[in-house]
């Protein structure tokens, strides 16, 4: 699967949307009694915005059981609308359709300028990142970033890491009890065709998501099927090469 770059970067129009595999926070084999959290952009539908629920006023959303602040999707804009110092962008996937709110920094552009950059985007997939607000009794996305979607790839690679993040959030698992797509240790987005240096790598960078204090050598090791010695010098190669760094646990690693 392609990398596009990191998927909770939506600061600005930096071009093409990016993604990364995500996770949600919490023991994949506990997640149905109890709730989590989101801590980066999460990869859904509209649908799941639009199902989401707000139990505190100004709280968190949650969507199935997540707990969720940031939001990442990819649509096809359908409307640009003008308003003040902001434009009203509705974006839809299939799924539903959502208002996307963009607020123009006049010191920089001009709300002309912008509508007509976003008139641009007229019937073209977007990716679109940003917080999820309710105002009004109205979802809406705010403070987005929304990029043209540049690689059809993109579109599919989406749908499918926000169907995988769902399914790991349910807790749904294969017979032999790993969460889908971790049977043996190999993740959906694990590459386990490449070197076991990388291997390991990829399997830092996907858990350190939800394990904030690092992930242990020890459940690398046992999770990719690998001697705890030789899983430990290939961790204390990737820190010599910059790629990852000791947790907040000695034995914990985490990824740059």
């Amino acid at each position: 699967m392609s990398d596009f770059g990191n998927y909770g970067n939506f600061g600005g129009d930096t071009g093409g949307g990016g993604y990364s595999q995500g996770g949600f926070s919490g023991d994949g084999n506990s997640q149905q009694n109890k709730v989590q959290t989101r801590n980066s952009i999460a990869p859904v539908t509209i649908k799941q915005i639009l199902e989401a629920e707000q139990p505190v006023p100004d709280g968190e959303f949650k969507v199935h059981n997540v707990s969720i602040s940031l939001v990442g999707f990819i649509g096809v804009v359908r409307k640009v609308h003008a308003s003040g110092s902001s434009l009203a962008i509705t974006v839809e996937d299939g799924t539903g359709s959502i208002d996307v709110r963009k607020w123009v920094d006049e010191n920089n552009s001009s709300i002309e300028q912008e509508r007509e950059k976003h008139q641009g985007f007229l019937n073209k997939y977007v990716f679109v990142g940003g917080a999820l607000k309710l105002y009004n009794g109205n979802k809406s996305v705010s403070n987005a970033s929304i990029n043209l979607v540049e690689d059809s790839n993109q579109i599919i690679y989406h749908h499918l890491n926000a169907i995988y993040n769902h399914l790991k959030s349910q807790g749904i698992t294969k017979a032999g009890g790993s969460a889908i797509g971790e049977a043996n240790g190999n993740n959906l987005f694990v590459d386990s065709e490449g070197s076991a240096t990388d291997r390991v790598l990829n399997f830092i960078k996907q858990e350190c998501l939800t394990m904030n204090d690092g992930v242990p050598v020890t459940y690398i090791a046992q999770k990719l099927s690998m001697p705890q010695k030789e899983c430990e010098k290939h961790c204390s190669d990737l820190v010599e090469s910059g790629k990852i760094y000791v947790g907040f646990n000695e034995d914990g690693y985490i990824a740059v």
